[in-house]
């Protein structure tokens, strides 16, 4: 069975995973999640495992510090067609990679308590909610078949809520949407797992 922060961690490489023949990640522009998944795999491999890359545009002229991740092995690399640093965390480990492959084919199979971390790391990747917690609360996915499961998910564990997926062609993009009836309740629902929405609602 798997732990709410392994859930969680699911959720989030779910949504902004990196994967390649023998390297399992994560690519992402805030920082937190990086952390947070770096701790994660802090837990399982040792420190010279990890690798950094970051990617910082030519144009940007802010002072940048990598201090705060305290990873050992980093890349920095120039971009020209970006706004904001980006970070790329991974290990290479064919092993975690195909557990996580599997998992993610198992979603529906997922428990009830390991639903909400697994939304919640959904959300931290690929979610946004108005500041005021009610309107436009929505996941975005690359295809309706995970954004279908994930609403299946939902209305297992709460089927009361309203939920549905709209595609927007021109930006090849599906999006779960939670009826603003209900975005403060789920919001509730993931606060104790999600990075993100703390920042938002915890933070005076």
């Amino acid at each position: 069975m798997l732990s709410d922060e392994k859930s969680y961690i699911l959720g989030l490489w779910c949504a902004d995973g990196y994967h390649r023949t023998s390297s399992i990640g994560l690519s992402n522009i805030k920082t937190k999640l990086i952390q947070r998944f770096a701790k994660y795999l802090r837990n399982l491999f040792d420190e010279d495992r990890l690798r950094l890359r970051v990617y910082i545009p030519e144009s940007f002229h802010d002072c940048f510090s990598l201090d705060d991740l305290k990873i050992k092995n980093v890349s920095v690399l120039k971009v020209i067609k970006a706004k904001h640093p980006s970070f790329h965390i991974y290990v290479n480990s064919r092993s975690l990679l195909r557990e996580f492959r599997q998992k993610r084919k198992e979603l529906l199979t997922m428990k009830e308590e390991q639903i909400f971390p697994y939304l919640a790391g959904r959300f931290d990747g690929d979610g946004s909610v108005d500041q005021d917690g009610r309107k436009d609360f929505r996941i975005v996915y690359g295809n309706r078949e995970e954004a279908e499961v994930d609403r299946l998910l939902l209305q297992k564990i709460r089927p009361e809520y309203q939920v549905k997926i709209y595609h927007y062609k021109q930006a090849k993009t599906y999006c779960l949407y939670v009826s603003r009836y209900h975005s403060k309740c789920l919001i509730q629902d993931l606060l104790p797992h999600s990075t993100i929405l703390k920042d938002k609602f915890l933070t005076p």
